[in-house]
């Protein structure tokens, strides 16, 4: 995923447990696409339960045509609403041009208008998993493979998946749950590896602050964030840090989760932003204004840019009691919706909580693991606890077999400055028929958007040997294009070898 807080994304001042929600592209075509609707089962597990609802679907027909047999580009919706944009640009896009393809955009149930239950109750989101939302794919797809979508024009069409982020995950996971019914895969950035603790993010973010700024901008992070702690020890240390950082509220040292909020919220998120969603020169940028020599303060640097970006506006929130509120509306259309159900999904399958207890970061041990343990139980019930959780994890795993094993007719790739990489596949778990592509520099979901359109070479590069490689998994062919396109050293990246799908 977003803006959201743990989580995904294009709502409300957090990033949450940061997952992505693509931006949508600049669409070049919509006459040919169309919303659609499809009813899935509720509970795809139990056969006596008969309960369904309604999934929403774009689709987009304009490289289907009668000279060809057309084939079927599946673009995943992760946690966020779908917009029209993924099937009218994109690398899926692109695919579907080449493979003449059918392009469709599913939405995750429980995100965006997909809505199975009335309400986000504890006992409504018993039906919010992967394992249901791969099964909705499943279903989705041998209905437009059936008869009774486009009468039949699919029925002997080839399937490809592309995501990123967690949906990225999915279509991997599809390949290995359901390889009958999906022939190759495309993930951009997603984890495969469920954690409980996730230091590794910051640690990331580290040297992407390290790399693409300088050691004095994070020198500058590192004793800024050293002496706001200090200051945080006393009321009117804590009233001077509340009044430079524009807190919501006075920071009350006494609760035992405000100051971690308040990091969360307003410091460690806001590093997550700028690195999860960096775009050439932004880290730059970010350093200047925290090593600028006319001040000599670096709180008063930190907070300078700090209260400069959109996501901490107006206020940063440091009460826990009111991210808890935030948390338990369950309507849907409350503003915290999305954060509550992605949250939902981290305190039952996945963790990933990115905490400060690592020693190579600089945001010292201000946000603890205890923090999210606290949220699981705060936000839903004592029930949601470190044992529950634990078990989730190791289920996760387990099925999806985490980094020890990747699908054949794979393609994954991870950007080197992605906080999300260390839970993903890199090079050494390349097989044969499975590809690892890992970009140096680049962040998170940046080989999704359409060739032409990189951040650098070698991304460009990557997107076209993707393109090939999907190519050759559906036909048995090489795309030409991208195949006789050589990689620059610094772009890690295992081939994958011409076998016929």
């Amino acid at each position: 995923m977003r803006r959201h807080i743990l989580v995904p994304l294009l709502v409300a001042p957090s990033f949450g447990l940061r997952t992505f929600e693509p931006p949508p592209p600049p669409v070049t075509t919509r006459n040919n696409i169309t919303e659609h609707w499809f009813t899935v089962r509720l509970n795809h597990f139990m056969a006596h339960n008969n309960e369904t609802f309604q999934m929403r679907f774009y689709y987009n027909n304009e490289f289907v045509n009668a000279s060809h047999i057309p084939e079927i580009v599946v673009f995943v919706g992760g946690e966020w609403a779908i917009y029209p944009g993924w099937v009218g640009g994109g690398l899926a896009h692109e695919l579907a041009s080449i493979l003449h393809a059918g392009l469709f955009y599913t939405e995750h149930r429980y995100y965006g208008l997909t809505r199975p239950t009335a309400n986000t109750t504890v006992s409504e989101l018993r039906y919010l998993n992967v394992d249901q939302a791969l099964a909705d794919l499943a279903q989705f797809i041998e209905y437009v493979k059936s008869e009774q979508f486009e009468n039949g024009i699919y029925r002997n069409s080839k399937v490809v998946l592309v995501g990123c982020s967690y949906a990225g995950s999915m279509a991997t996971w599809m390949r290995l749950a359901y390889p009958h019914l999906v022939d190759a895969v495309f993930s951009d950035s997603g984890p495969l590896h469920a954690q409980e603790d996730f230091p590794e993010y910051l640690e990331v973010i580290t040297e992407a602050l390290r790399t693409q700024g300088s050691e004095e901008c994070l020198s500058s992070v590192s004793e800024a964030v050293q002496l706001m702690v200090e200051l945080l020890e006393t009321e009117d240390g804590a009233a001077t840090i509340s009044s430079l950082f524009n807190t919501c509220s006075p920071i009350d040292t006494s609760s035992e989760w405000d100051i971690p909020t308040f990091f969360w919220y307003g410091i460690t998120e806001t590093f997550a932003a700028l690195v999860q969603y960096a775009t050439p020169g932004n880290i730059p940028a970010a350093c200047a204004v925290l090593t600028n020599s006319n001040i000599s303060d670096p709180v008063q640097r930190l907070a300078n840019w700090i209260t400069a970006q959109s996501w901490t506006q107006p206020c940063i929130e440091s009460r826990y009691s009111e991210v808890v509120t935030a948390h338990t509306n369950t309507d849907y259309d409350s503003p915290n919706s999305v954060m509550r159900l992605w949250t939902y999904q981290t305190c039952v399958e996945y963790g990933w909580y990115q905490t400060t207890t690592s020693s190579r970061q600089p945001f010292l041990s201000t946000v603890p693991l205890e923090y999210f343990h606290q949220m699981c139980k705060d936000f839903y019930s004592i029930d949601f606890d470190e044992v529950r959780l634990r078990q989730g994890i190791v289920r996760t795993n387990n099925l999806f077999a985490g980094l020890t094993h990747l699908p054949d007719y794979s393609v994954s790739v991870a950007g080197g400055h992605d906080p999300w990489s260390p839970m993903g596949p890199n090079v050494t778990h390349a097989t044969a028929l499975a590809s690892v592509y890992v970009v140096p520099g680049v962040s998170h979901c940046r080989a999704i958007t359409a060739t032409g359109n990189s951040d650098t070479e070698e991304l460009e590069r990557v997107k076209q040997a993707v393109l090939s490689d999907l190519h050759l998994y559906i036909t048995g062919i090489p795309l030409t294009k991208a195949a006789n396109v050589a990689v620059p050293p610094l772009v890690l990246i295992v081939a994958v070898t011409f076998a016929m799908i």
